[in-house]
């Protein structure tokens, strides 16, 4: 099966008509195939912008990078971390899993 290239950049007359996103919409569509579930679900569309402007899409359940790899060819500006983020630099969009929450302690380690 060939992979499936990625787009540096969304259209304006995509899906949800958003430059900054609708490149990243066969990555989502792809999570939400494997039963992964938005974290984020009370918005419309599982994005939120935090204050400084930039768009996350948060998964419940972690994202296998190699997996992503080999079913998508991503442009330079897009990183796939080992931990599974993805992170557009370009436009300044990530999606990623959300971490279990860790204990705070103040013990040095």
């Amino acid at each position: 099966m060939p992979k499936i290239q990625l787009a540096v950049q969304g259209t304006d007359h995509g899906p949800g008509h958003d430059p900054r996103t609708d490149h990243l919409r066969p990555v989502i569509d792809y999570l939400l195939a494997q039963d992964n579930r938005p974290a984020q679900w009370w918005h419309e569309d599982g994005w939120w912008s935090d204050p400084g402007g930039e768009l996350h899409y948060v998964f419940i359940d972690p994202i296998d990078a190699a997996q992503l790899r080999e079913h998508f060819v991503f442009p330079d500006s897009i990183q796939v971390q080992e931990e599974g983020s993805i992170r557009d630099s370009l436009n300044r969009v990530d999606i990623s899993y959300e971490r279990p929450q860790a204990p705070l302690s103040f013990e040095l380690p």
